[in-house]
């Protein structure tokens, strides 16, 4: 080891790595001796893997593990990645197929610290060969072949890490601090001439940072480049600075906003707003409807659902309708089919939603949406169609199943990225008929009726994918409430088709068996702003109560294990420190666990939630499942809805978040035997966030909080602003809905 002002300055190679923390890691590795040392590095995100090779400098010090056993330890700020030197290949070597630890020692011994040199030099392939299998030459030749193959991949990578570490370090000269936003910059712009680009774009950082650092890293970048100019009206600060408001907008689900309301952001940002404005629609980057200004990505998403949505509407149908007393008798058909009989309002919904290629059932909690769709999937079949049902959460899709089936004919609901997953192999499978898909996809014909049911909370990106894939002829059918809360990410389609009107079934009944219980009734009140009277809980297995915050981690302990179990709050440090406690408590000190990310360490059963859109691993934000097995680094999770349980991929550890409590738009299209909802004095709490909250509970509500609060909290609303327009449908003509005779 090289001595220095630091104890230890020298050269590392990683062999596992031990925690990827936050802003850190920490690994075991080896020197070039061969010497096994552990580095715990704190600083800026940096993401090692085996094999990778850091110079680093620090304070050598021991670590002592669980089995008692003392290692070298370097505690480090001062960490860079490097390119593999010769002798240091050796732990990378062993790794790779067919060479292991005595064809890496027969190297390693022949070229030391030029091996490096020697396997990036083809020339230089037969001494290789000889030296891995001197008595086989043909299998020399091909175990060669691939050695060099994969020192060229992994010089590649070095050099692309090399330009990352630089990228980074640039960033950091530049005075940003927030290693997580510095890695997202460089994932957006990533490439050899990252910097350069981010010259020639200094308020890149705008868009996925808080403004004041962002016009900080922004105004030095322009002041290297353009001496003298005045930085304060440069036209890349105003552009960042709209686009700093866009973010801001966007982070709240807004697609859109007031005038008035932009100008206020952008003055709150240094920046003149007429000016910022005059020089967006000089430049064609604003776009306006109506009063609104609208964000530029977020407005092209919104009109291609509206171009895909009048396009269905705009198909010749495949499936004939049949009008007036025809129409009646079919409905009145499928409902004896089916052994229901409809109220005279869903009997009429029916009727209404089989004449609309595109159509939105509203209605509360207990008033039959799903019989509804039952009878309506029944009709359509009758006709000769297929129905394809879905709903964004797994136990959604799961009571969907089971309350649109029959004995006679049982109908499957999949989760929207079960569904796009389908729909993009049906469309690798009609571009190349080699291809194979599972025979438990579904197809997707232009007799489809497509059933989403949730729809409130399927945000505009997610409903654009679907549609994309939708084939020509096929319908779509919305179901969902439009008193909840919009989604979590951007835009609220159902609810904007529901507020035009013209394609809309409403339910308003509350039917006999949903008024034994007390959920509808409360949810009732609470939508229409009423505070409703409750009881104290007393241990009560059904019904709404009331209890004191202090109570909260009584009432837990009480229900978790005796219950199906969803607790649900509104700041995310009160979602934390449940998660915190509660994970706490249910695991002793032999539990295995395993870090998925700085959010995250699971152990077995441990309830988890997905905060991420990831449609090729069929997993969704707000996705919820339990752990069911830790093996090494492999993780099982057995999903809401889903029979069995499946390992988590690599890349989606980060994006997955204890789940003992959690947000209320993570609990949205999910439900529970029992809720215990965290009212707070927050802004975040609402009339529709308390709405959506109780209505997640089949059986128990357990309200923590005081009336005074709850009072309060109902007053305040939920309000999105979208530039999404649907034009009024035109009715080719007016369907008979009769009553039943």
């Amino acid at each position: 080891m090289r001595q220095s002002s630091y104890d230890f300055d020298d050269t590392v190679v990683v062999e596992k790595v031990l925690s990827q923390l936050e802003r850190g890691c920490i690994f075991s590795g080896r020197l070039s001796d061969g010497q096994p040392i552990r580095v715990k590095f704190a600083g800026a995100d940096t993401q090692s893997l085996p094999g990778d090779t850091f110079h680093v400098r620090g304070l050598l010090g021991h670590h002592r593990d669980k089995f008692g056993k003392t290692v070298v330890q370097i505690d480090s700020k001062h960490m860079r990645r490097v390119v593999t030197p010769g002798a240091l290949l050796r732990p990378w070597l062993e790794r790779l197929p067919n060479i292991g630890e005595t064809r890496a020692d027969r190297l390693i011994a022949a070229f030391g610290h030029d091996l490096q040199t020697v396997l990036s030099d083809m020339g230089r392939a037969s001494e290789v060969a000889k030296l891995i299998e001197p008595t086989k030459p043909a299998l020399a030749a091909k175990i060669t072949a691939q050695l060099y193959a994969a020192v060229a991949t992994q010089a590649g990578a070095d050099k692309i890490r090399s330009t990352e570490v630089e990228f980074l370090t640039f960033l950091e000269t530049m005075g940003m601090q927030e290693s997580r936003v510095a890695g997202q910059i460089w994932r957006f712009m990533a490439g050899f001439d990252a910097v350069d680009r981010l010259k020639r774009n200094p308020y890149v950082p705008a868009c996925l940072m808080d403004w004041k650092p962002a016009d900080r890293i922004g105004q030095r970048l322009l002041r290297a480049a353009n001496e003298g100019a005045d930085l304060h009206c440069h036209p890349n600060r105003l552009a960042g600075a709209l686009n700093s408001v866009w973010r801001e907008l966007l982070s709240e689900g807004d697609t859109a906003a007031t005038e008035e309301t932009v100008k206020d952001l952008l003055a709150n940002r240094g920046v003149d707003p007429d000016t910022t404005l005059r020089l967006a629609e000089e430049n064609s980057s604003l776009r306006r409807i109506g009063a609104l200004l609208r964000a530029p990505g977020a407005a092209w998403l919104e009109d291609q659902v509206v171009s895909a949505l009048l396009s269905i509407e705009n198909t010749s149908p495949t499936v004939p309708i049949p009008s007036g007393q025809a129409l009646e008798s079919l409905v009145y058909d499928a409902e004896l089919e089916t052994g229901l009989t409809l109220t005279a309002e869903q009997h009429a919904a029916v009727v209404l939603l089989l004449t609309l290629p595109v159509a939105a059932l509203q209605g509360g909690a207990g008033v039959g949406k799903t019989t509804v769709m039952k009878v309506l999937a029944t009709a359509w079949e009758r006709l000769g169609g297929d129905v394809v049902m879905g709903a964004l959460a797994g136990k959604a899709a799961l009571t969907l199943s089971k309350g649109a089936s029959t004995s006679a004919r049982p109908r499957l609901a999949y989760t929207i990225a079960r569904l796009i997953g389908m729909a993009q192999r049906q469309g690798l499978q009609a571009e190349n008929p080699a291809f194979k898909r599972p025979t438990s996809d579904v197809d997707f014909t232009s007799k489809s009726l497509l059933v989403v049911d949730e729809a409130g909370m399927l945000d505009t990106p997610s409903l654009h994918k679907l549609l994309s894939l939708m084939p020509q002829g096929a319908r779509l059918l919305f179901a969902g409430d439009e008193g909840q809360l919009p989604p979590v990410g951007i835009g609220r389609v159902f609810h904007d088709v529901v507020a035009e009107g013209s394609r809309v079934a409403r339910l308003t009944q509350v039917l006999r068996q949903a008024a034994d219980s007390d959920i509808p009734k409360v949810a009732a009140l609470v939508r229409q702003g009423q505070t409703p009277v409750l009881d104290s809980w007393t241990g009560q297995a059904k019904g709404v109560f009331l209890v004191p915050f202090g109570e909260l981690e009584s009432v837990q302990r009480q229900l978790r294990g005796k219950s199906e179990l969803m607790v649900i709050a509104a700041r995310k440090a009160t979602v934390e420190a449940i998660n915190e406690s509660e994970s706490l408590e249910a695991r002793s000190t032999t539990t295995p666990t395993r870090r998925l990310g700085p959010l995250a360490t699971v152990a077995v059963g441990d309830p988890v939630v997905a905060t991420a859109n990831r449609y090729q691993e069929g997993l969704f934000n707000g996705l919820l499942g339990v752990v069911d097995s830790i093996a090494g680094p492999e993780v099982a999770i057995r999903w809401d809805g889903e029979r069995e349980p499946r390992s988590l991929p690599q890349a989606a550890e980060a994006d997955i978040e204890l789940a003992y409590a959690i947000t209320c738009h993570r609990a949205q299209g999910s439900g529970s035997q029992a809720v215990v909802i965290v009212v707070e004095s927050s802004r975040l709490v609402t009339r529709e966030w308390i709405y959506t909250a109780i209505t997640r509970s089949r059986e128990l509500v357990i309200v923590v909080g005081d009336s005074e609060v709850l009072t309060k909290s109902l007053a305040r609303r939920t309000t999105r602003t979208t530039g999404f327009s649907l034009r009024a449908r035109i009715p080719m003509g007016a369907a008979h809905v009769g009553r039943r005779p």
